[in-house]
């Protein structure tokens, strides 16, 4: 009898043991497992403040552009109205502009000859304030769909 009862203490032991060992395995178990639920929520909150970065950084660029646009249109007015009250040509406020008149065209002798009016340089100088208007109204309006965009979210 010596013998069953030592080896009755001893499954005894190897039980507990086991029962030990697995209470320590799921203990650390439920450890990892709420270490890795807080890794996710502070993953997805970095995500979120990512998210709302870009979205700020985009906001800013496409105000910037409409900001930028906005001043050529004003710049263009304004050298529109100086050619207008001063009467200046515009060569002598801004000397390299593609549609800018020839103040003369050289003939077939070698003689230049005077070519357009004030009317026609006037008219150039209209076109030119209608093309930056127009290029003002299509960066405010590219800005306020970009803006109406980014306030929708993506489906």
């Amino acid at each position: 009898m010596r013998g069953y009862v030592n080896k009755e203490q001893h499954e005894d032991n190897h039980t507990s043991e086991h029962d030990l060992s697995r209470a320590q395995l799921l203990e650390a178990l439920r450890h990892s497992q709420t270490r890795a639920r807080i890794a996710e929520i502070a993953a997805q909150k970095a995500y979120d403040e990512k998210e709302h970065i870009v979205k700020l950084l985009f906001r800013q660029a496409s105000h910037l552009f409409a900001y930028k646009q906005w001043l050529r249109v004003l710049q263009l007015d304004n050298i529109f109205l100086q050619l207008k009250i001063k009467d200046h040509q515009i060569a002598t406020i801004i000397p390299v502009l593609p549609w800018m008149p020839l103040k003369g065209k050289l003939s077939g002798k070698g003689n230049i000859t005077r070519k357009g009016s004030k009317k026609h340089k006037l008219h150039i100088c209209k076109y030119a304030v209608a093309f930056a208007v127009g290029l003002g109204m299509a960066g405010a309006g590219l800005l306020l769909g970009w803006t109406i965009g980014c306030l929708f979210p993506v489906i």
